[in-house]
């Protein structure tokens, strides 16, 4: 299996950065005198494709190179073979749709004539702002695998008009999972479209990068159960809280958890989106929802706490959670967890101000396993790059 994974990877890479596009024989050669000198063992090879494949996938060549190879309409283009790969590879869906795309690249399955390759701002209404030449329009970054019956009512329409229609036919966490798969930046309907194919070609990069580090580790959907959220471990997406109400230590209820619980909320908003859940400690061990149960007295259940939860997120977040947040609950034997999807925001979402009052002013954003608190040009600078 390692000597099947790292072979997987080093064509993923060869065909990724264009290895063998160029003067392939020359490239081919100096590889095979590489794995000559490498030694005869099959662990020297190994290691050898590893280091090749370490010194081509750099940081610069995902967030620098790919966009800028992915800046072409070129349907032979590597980098977008290399893009494909990836989403069969993460299991991708269709956009707005329940079929995958590997079924639309794969030539032995027929797939529905409405699965295609879409243009995302469509060429009717680029034409509008003057946009017609071929390559721009066309463009990778332009085009995406869209399960869309009804393409031809789109005609000249802006995806500002047409996408929140669309969307709203599909749950919001799968509207969400879909968006990341074909690398939507946040508010993307509302960008420029120059603005917009310059976010999603480093979209368009970073689900490659995930797609090539899915090689080896078992590829498929990410399990979304507890188990595997458990597992995991805190982090960009994933947050663990013991109670949103009740305080062990004090032995009682307190107001500060709450702060701390739509502070989270918010934070995930204003970011990729995330998981929070409750009843589970910083180590990923479940302690159950039980205290802060009783702490609601007669509503002192799954639905009391739900309802409780919605009405405390909606009355100390700037906008509705309706359709961003579901809230859900898994039994354990070790307890009762709570579990809060929150889908990213497409605007910016403000939190009330800790010790109560009236303003919705507290800017919190999810970086990396922590909720932090913008001020000033942070949160200026963060706002204009985040929704544009």
């Amino acid at each position: 299996k390692s000597l099947e994974n790292v072979i997987a990877r080093w064509f993923f890479m060869a065909q990724t950065t264009r290895r063998y596009t160029s003067s392939p024989e020359t490239q081919l050669e100096a590889d095979l005198a590489r794995i000559t000198r490498a030694g005869s063992g099959s662990q020297d090879f190994l290691d050898l494709l590893n280091r090749l494949i370490e010194v081509e996938f750099t940081p610069d060549f995902w967030e620098i190179a790919l966009p800028n190879q992915l800046d072409t309409a070129s349907a032979k283009s590597p980098t977008l073979a290399a893009y494909w790969a990836a989403l069969v590879l993460l299991e991708a869906e269709s956009l707005l749709g329940r079929h995958l795309v590997r079924d639309q690249i794969d030539a032995a399955v027929s797939a529905p004539r409405s699965l295609e390759r879409h243009h995302l701002f469509p060429k009717a209404f680029l034409a509008t702002l003057g946009i017609t030449r071929l390559p721009d329009v066309n463009t990778i970054a332009n085009m995406a695998f869209v399960d869309l019956p009804d393409n031809a009512s789109i005609g000249a329409r802006s995806p500002a008009d047409y996408w929140p229609k669309l969307a709203s036919r599909l749950p919001p966490e799968r509207i969400s999972h879909q968006s990341r798969h074909h690398a939507l930046p946040v508010g993307w309907e509302q960008l420029d479209y120059r603005e917009f194919l310059q976010k999603r070609r480093k979209l368009i990069a970073r689900v490659t990068k995930d797609g090539f580090e899915m090689i080896g580790q078992g590829h498929g959907r990410p399990s979304t159960s507890l188990q595997h959220l458990l597992e995991a471990g805190e982090s960009q997406t994933l947050e663990y809280k013991s109670s949103a109400r009740y305080n062990v230590i004090a032995g009682m209820a307190d107001k500060k958890l709450e702060q701390v619980i739509v502070k989270t909320v918010c934070g995930f908003l204003n970011a990729e989106g995330g998981t929070l859940l409750i009843g589970v400690d910083d180590q990923g061990n479940v302690v159950g929802l039980e205290p802060d149960f009783a702490s609601l007295g007669r509503r002192g259940n799954v639905d009391g706490y739900e309802l409780w939860l919605r009405q405390r997120l909606d009355a100390d977040l700037s906008i509705s959670t309706a359709k961003v947040v579901e809230i859900g609950f898994e039994e354990t034997s070790a307890g009762t967890v709570c579990c809060v999807s929150v889908s990213p925001s497409g605007k910016p979402v403000f939190a009330r101000a800790a010790g109560g009052g009236k303003a919705l002013s507290d800017f919190w954003v999810r970086i990396g396993n922590a909720t932090n608190q913008l001020y000033g040009n942070d949160q200026y600078e963060y706002t204009r790059d985040h929704w544009g």
